[in-house]
């Protein structure tokens, strides 16, 4: 009994002592696991990262609470990390932290002897904190330490062992499954994938040279202005917050929903003693207020917020929705010649790429590419492009081969039979006493087709057709135009 309650002293001090050191990292880089991380609540930054070359990213980063700073303000951006916590940052930004929790759980059941006596489990280092995380990053193969009990994981890693974690985790090269070392068992891709060259991997191993290769095509890790890597030299905290932003670039790591946005400023106003800002994307506009901290950035250097006007950009909101950092990409240009089509939507695509395909009066379907800047206006178009429905007409201004601006129509519908067709006026069957029009002049401008969507080259008295118009005026007469008539039969 004696040696039980000792042995239980002794779990209790090292609990207290392992939740001691992960409240010392949380100081270092926040997470999405709750036992590491507590939501930035101050709103003063870091006052040691000005004119630091990682500034824009740094700042981005902790916009997005993915990173955190000391209790000065200070993040000491040229201050070494260890190879713990690169690795832990890693497989949690990767979102694997629920797979590591329930592996963890399943290896602590005292019923699941065969977990903890196999050989994999021999071969996985014993860490201070965040085993789970470990325990899965060797399991998956993207951690392959030679020696598990001499892991050296409170030393500083180096630019080689995250581009190796990264090529793994992200898999740009096959992770290791089994207990052999990745150098013996990982062929060289470097052939197969862009080989980018710098002037100082000559002394590496072939796999080696494959990680940096495949991080470098990726555009995750890059080097630096003399041609060189540097494979052997530590990582800072403001390279690692460099790569992490690359990952969040490149939809690695999940971000909290609707926090982070695109489109373009169209106003920057003043409401009620604050900033607000009016954000256009292709989905429609939206107000924000915007933070009093918030932070503009053009080119990686800082501009103020009265710049972002008229400028595409990526903005992020805080926990409390209003736009705490801002990043300008490109400005707008309204100059080139203008063409204009008018037909009706055949397909709508929002996403990574971004067009529709429009069915003019020809009964011609156009591919017509959006700009990142294109507007959608009309009394129902509330949604920007999302509004647009299967059949709606609408004008669209075309500038350098891509969509500027459309107008969804207001159109109404009317069918009937052709009575005559004089004069270049169109007469359905019928009296003038309805509230329906039954005569259309120019009706030849409008797209005639059959009941399929075909283009119909005559149309004859006694055709039952279906007229789609515009009515600029409901109260007159004699003004509405037709768009499409189709004959049904």
């Amino acid at each position: 009994m004696g040696i039980e309650r000792k042995r239980k002293g002794c779990r209790y001090i090292l609990c207290l002592l392992s939740n001691l050191l992960l409240i010392l990292l949380s100081c270092f880089w926040c997470s999405w696991s709750p036992a590491l991380a507590a939501p930035v609540k101050d709103t003063v930054g870091f006052v040691d990262i000005n004119s630091h070359w990682a500034q824009k990213d740094i700042s981005r980063l902790y916009a997005l609470e993915l990173v955190k700073g000391y209790p000065d303000h200070t993040f000491k951006p040229d201050q070494l990390v260890s190879r713990l916590e690169t690795a832990v940052l890693i497989v949690r930004s990767g979102g694997f932290t629920a797979e590591a929790e329930k592996a963890a759980a399943k290896t602590n059941n005292k019923n699941d002897k065969k977990s903890t006596s196999s050989t994999a489990a021999k071969q996985i280092p014993r860490v201070p904190w965040g085993q789970s995380y470990i325990d899965l990053a060797v399991r998956k193969g993207f951690l392959t330490p030679d020696s598990p009990g001499d892991y050296d994981f409170d030393g500083p890693a180096t630019r080689l062992e995250v581009a190796e974690l990264l090529a793994r985790a992200m898999y740009l090269v096959p992770p290791v499954t089994g207990a052999d070392s990745a150098m013996a068992e990982i062929k060289s891709v470097a052939d197969a994938v862009y080989a980018k060259t710098f002037s100082d991997l000559d002394a590496l191993k072939p796999a080696e040279k494959t990680f940096i290769a495949a991080v470098a095509y990726a555009d995750v890790m890059s080097g630096y202005p003399d041609g060189t890597f540097r494979p052997r030299e530590s990582l800072t905290r403001a390279e690692m917050a460099v790569i992490l932003s690359r990952l969040v670039d490149r939809g690695w790591v999940k971000l909290p929903a609707g926090r982070h946005l695109a489109g373009w400023i169209s106003a920057v106003d003043d409401n009620k003693g604050s900033k607000e800002i009016t954000l256009i994307s292709l989905s429609g506009a939206q107000k924000l207020k915007a933070a009093g901290n918030v932070q503009c950035y053009r080119v990686a250097e800082k501009c103020t917020l009265a710049d972002s006007v008229n400028f595409q950009c990526e903005a992020i909101l805080d926990g409390q929705k209003q736009v705490s950092w801002i990043n300008l990409l490109e400005q707008r240009d309204d100059s080139g010649q203008t063409d204009k089509i008018r037909g009706s939507v055949k397909m709508v695509v929002l996403g990574e790429d971004n067009y529709i395909i429009v069915n003019n009066m020809y009964a011609e379907d156009l591919f017509l590419p959006l700009a990142w800047d294109a507007v959608l206006t009309g009394n129902k178009a509330t949604k920007g492009f999302n509004s647009l429905k299967l059949g709606n007409f609408v004008d669209v201004e075309v500038s350098k081969g891509k969509v500027r601006k459309a107008t969804l129509l207001d159109v109404k519908t009317t069918s009937g039979k052709v009575d005559r067709i004089e004069n270049g006026c169109l007469y359905l069957e019928g009296d003038s006493s309805g509230k329906k029009p039954i005569w259309f002049n120019h009706y030849d401008y409008a797209r005639l087709v059959n009941k399929e969507g075909t283009r119909q080259v005559q149309l004859q008295a006694g055709s039952p057709v279906s007229i789609t118009y515009l009515d600029p005026l409901p109260n007159e007469i004699d003004d509405e135009v037709a768009l499409e008539i189709k004959v049904t039969k």
